[in-house]
């Protein structure tokens, strides 16, 4: 596995509701370009702490073509901190990858870390 790209990203959504909470972003992020990515988050514990998570993404490339993928995980909470560890699964290309994502919802920024996971497999 190896560390492919590092960007910033923007918290454009928090949407709270009663059994999860979806959180939603944008921004540049290498060889992806434009890319908006949302994520459903579900607790498992009564804290709710920390927990699994399903979601989308779909990139504006610089060309003007586009990537949707799929995403899952698991997340931790502090305050108004979030860590969520993703896998991402490209539909239509091969890439498949690790992303560390750090996000604040007060503040509404956040930074990713993405890792290819099977680049010379």
């Amino acid at each position: 596995m190896r560390l492919a790209i590092e960007a910033d990203v923007s918290l454009t959504g928090v949407f709270m509701e009663e059994e999860q909470i979806t959180l939603s972003y944008e921004g540049e992020i290498g060889k992806y370009g434009r890319v908006y990515f949302s994520h459903k988050l579900t607790p498992s514990n009564s804290q709710e702490t920390k927990g699994s998570f399903t979601g989308f993404a779909r990139t504006v490339l610089n060309d003007g073509g586009s990537i949707r993928g799929t995403l899952s995980g698991v997340w931790k909470r502090s305050g108004p901190n979030f860590r969520i560890h993703s896998l991402d699964d490209a539909i239509g290309i091969e890439d498949q990858n690790y992303v560390d994502i750090t996000v604040d919802i007060v503040t509404k920024k956040g930074s990713l870390k993405l890792f290819n996971l099977y680049e010379h497999w």
